[in-house]
């Protein structure tokens, strides 16, 4: 009796390389966004320490209270390294079934959204993203919130052709 299930070996070199992918960067105004946002996160955290070194006495010697200035511009200073090169490493691809986003750079992510995955797609907009004129695409996928994506730094245009096009190729899988 022979069954008509056929279940190939696939091997791992025959594999398509996602590193072959033209990757698209994000808008560079995006770059504008993360350094106004750290910038707007560090005034806020600066102002609420030296609003507690005002009111409240600090009861170390004066040299704890060097060090704790000296780690926190540190900590600015590799916030600010950070994003700019953060920034740098994130980009995205498109493809005829799936959509690829990668980011980081000393922790590296790539996240696939599998278009006949993808429950609904949404285009966000703050104000600082509002300003620049920018948009970030969110894709939520069936496979739960590790799943789901966002792309920031796109401009409106893009958001809005790559969400037809998801949505489009998303319902195509449906009806095959």
């Amino acid at each position: 009796m022979e069954s008509d299930f056929n279940n190939v070996q696939v091997y791992n070199d025959t594999l398509p390389r996602v590193e072959t992918l033209d990757f698209q960067p994000l808008e560079q105004k995006y770059l504008s966004v993360l350094i106004i946002g750290r910038v707007l996160y560090f005034l806020i955290t600066s102002g609420i320490l030296l609003t507690l070194y005002i009111t409240a006495p600090f009861p170390y010697p004066q040299e704890a209270l060097y060090g704790v200035i000296a780690l926190f511009v540190i900590h600015i200073i590799w916030s600010f390294v950070s994003t700019i090169k953060g920034y740098r490493y994130k980009s995205y691809a498109l493809r005829q079934k799936d959509i690829v986003y990668k980011s980081g750079w000393l922790w590296k992510n790539m996240t696939t959204a599998p278009f006949n995955r993808v429950q609904h797609v949404r285009i966000d907009q703050g104000p600082v993203e509002r300003y620049f004129n920018l948009s970030k695409l969110k894709v939520f996928t069936a496979g739960g919130s590790t799943s789901d994506m966002t792309i920031p730094g796109l401009s409106p245009e893009d958001s809005n052709r790559l969400k037809e096009y998801i949505v489009t190729q998303s319902h195509s899988d449906e009806e095959e």
